[in-house]
């Protein structure tokens, strides 16, 4: 019985050993492409109408292929209604509303790594991270 108990204990240490080794979680590397915030969001709001400007920051790496992008999440009551894409690294947009509800709106520097920069099995899109507008 001593020795059935000594064979099944090593057993199980010698399964939970070898069968949790995941090789991708040790050859990770980390993504060394990011893009900066774009700056000096405002807005100015005209009726039904509302203009967003910002400026595209001048230290972006030339990992990057420009012109680049601005992409827009529209929030409308707290509910995602759509994404608009500012291209050729324009600087503002107009967006119509309602204006009984309320907004938020997320804008963030989009752009494609150059083919040099890309890694393989990794995403060429890059996101900045988000400046928020909120008008109520």
């Amino acid at each position: 019985m001593k020795n059935i108990a000594r064979m099944l204990i090593i057993t199980l240490t010698i399964i939970s050993f070898t069968s949790c080794y995941d090789r991708d979680v040790i050859d990770y590397k980390e993504f060394d492409h990011s893009l900066p915030k774009i700056e000096n969001l405002s807005y100015t709001k005209q009726n039904n109408l509302v203009k967003l400007s910002w400026q595209i920051p001048a230290n972006i790496s030339d990992d990057f292929r420009r012109p680049l992008e601005v992409s827009i999440q529209v929030v409308e009551n707290n509910i995602y209604r759509e994404i608009v894409i500012v291209e050729n690294e324009g600087t503002s947009r107009d967006i119509t509303i309602d204006t009984s509800k309320k907004y938020r709106f997320v804008v963030k520097l989009l752009g494609y790594l150059t083919n040099e920069a890309k890694e393989e099995g990794k995403t060429d899109r890059v996101y900045s991270e988000g400046q928020v507008i909120h008008i109520e």
